[in-house]
C-alpha cells in the first residue's frame, strides 16, 4: 500500500491539520478488509516520520484511552447505542499494531465520538469557540459578532460570514450595504439590526431582537421585525412566530432558563456548555416538562438538580460522561 500522505511538495504537509488528515486516512485504511502486515509497518513508519507525527498520534492515543473505559461501560449498559459509543476493532489488527492501534481509533480527528473534542472541520474555521467559551469579533465598523459556546464561523467578506454551527448574536450598525450571514440553507441580510442565529443539528433559528432582518430561503424572502422568529432547515421553513426574545438572548447574561420545556431539551443545552457528554437513556424522563434556571458555568449543579428534583438516576463515568436514567 502507498501511504495515504499529501503531496510532499505541499507546504502544508507538516501542519497540524494535514497530519490530522493523514492520521484519519490511516484509520480508514486500518478498518478496510484488506489491511496487511505491510500496511502496519508503513503506519509505524508514518508515526516515526517526525516529532510532529509522533506527537499527534500520541495525543490522540491519550485522548482515546481516557475515554475508552467510559465508552466501553456505556456501550455495555446500552447495547443499542454501541454504534455511537465505540468503534469495533478486529483483534488480529490489534496484534499488528500493539498500542498504536488504540491510537488509531482516534479517527476521531474527523468525527470525534460524543463530540468529545474539536473535529478537523471545527479547527479549520476562521473563528471558533470551545465548550463554555464566548467571544466577540468585530469584523468591521458595521458588523460585530458575539459568539456563543461551540460556535464556528468563516469570514466571506468584511461584512459577510458563514455560521457553520453553533450560535451567534449579530449587530449590524447602519451599513450602506446589508451585512450577510449564511446559515444552513438560508441567507440573512440586515442593515440596522440586532439578531440571534442558532445553527444546530441542521436546523437554523433566526430571532430578530431589534430592527429588521430579511431571511432568504430558496426562492422566498421573509422580513422579520423585532420580536419575531423563523426556523428552517434544508427541506422546509416554518411560519414566522412571536419570539421569546429574552430566552433567545439569555446566554448573553450567563444564565439559561427553561419553563415548560422537555428535559431532553435541557440535556441537549447542557451538552453545549459542558465538557464531556450527558446521555439521557430514559425516553419517558426526557419527555417530562420541567422548570429550571441555572448558570451556564454551573452545569454540574444543573445535573444534580435534575437528579434531586426529577428523580433521575445519575452515573458519572470517566471523560466527563454522565448517564441519566
Amino acid at each position: 500500500m502507498t501511504a495515504p500522505d499529501r503531496d510532499p511538495r505541499d507546504p502544508l504537509d507538516h501542519a497540524d491539520t494535514a497530519i490530522g488528515q493523514q492520521a484519519a486516512a490511516w484509520w480508514a485504511r486500518l478498518r478496510s478488509d484488506d489491511f496487511t502486515q505491510a500496511d502496519a509497518d508503513a503506519l509505524r513508519a508514518w508515526c516515526a516520520r517526525s516529532p510532529d507525527h509522533a506527537r499527534a498520534w500520541r495525543e490522540l492515543k491519550q485522548v482515546w484511552q481516557a475515554l475508552d473505559p467510559a465508552l466501553t461501560h456505556a456501550a455495555a449498559a446500552a447495547p443499542q447505542r454501541a454504534n455511537v459509543l465505540a468503534f469495533p476493532v478486529r483483534p488480529g489488527r490489534r496484534a499488528f499494531l500493539g498500542g498504536a492501534l488504540a491510537a488509531g481509533v482516534a479517527v476521531l480527528a474527523l468525527r470525534p465520538p460524543l463530540g468529545a473534542w474539536p473535529s478537523l472541520q471545527e479547527l479549520s474555521a476562521d473563528y471558533r469557540t470551545g465548550t463554555g467559551e464566548q467571544r466577540q469579533v468585530a469584523l468591521s465598523q458595521q458588523m460585530t459578532v458575539q459568539m456563543n459556546t461551540q460556535t464556528r464561523i468563516n469570514v466571506r467578506a468584511p461584512e459577510a460570514i458563514e455560521l457553520l454551527g453553533g450560535e451567534a448574536e449579530i449587530l449590524a450598525s447602519g451599513a450602506r450595504q446589508p451585512v450577510t450571514v449564511l446559515a444552513g440553507a438560508g441567507r440573512l441580510l440586515a442593515q440596522s439590526a440586532r439578531f440571534n442565529v442558532r445553527h444546530t443539528d441542521d436546523v437554523v433559528c433566526v430571532t430578530c431582537l431589534a430592527g429588521a432582518v430579511d431571511v432568504l430561503w430558496q426562492q422566498r424572502r421573509q422580513t422579520l421585525d423585532a420580536g419575531q422568529q423563523l426556523v428552517y432547515d434544508d427541506r422546509s421553513a416554518q411560519a414566522v412566530t412571536a419570539a421569546p426574545t429574552q430566552e433567545a438572548s439569555a446566554w448573553r447574561t450567563g444564565a439559561l432558563s427553561f419553563v415548560g420545556k422537555p428535559l431532553s431539551q435541557v440535556v441537549d443545552e447542557i451538552n453545549r456548555y459542558r465538557p464531556g457528554r450527558v446521555l439521557l437513556r430514559n425516553p419517558e424522563l426526557g419527555r417530562r416538562l420541567v422548570r429550571m434556571r441555572f448558570s451556564i458555568g454551573q452545569t454540574d449543579g444543573a445535573l444534580a438538580m435534575i437528579r434531586d428534583l426529577y428523580g433521575a438516576q445519575m452515573t458519572s463515568l470517566p471523560g466527563g460522561i454522565v448517564l441519566l436514567s
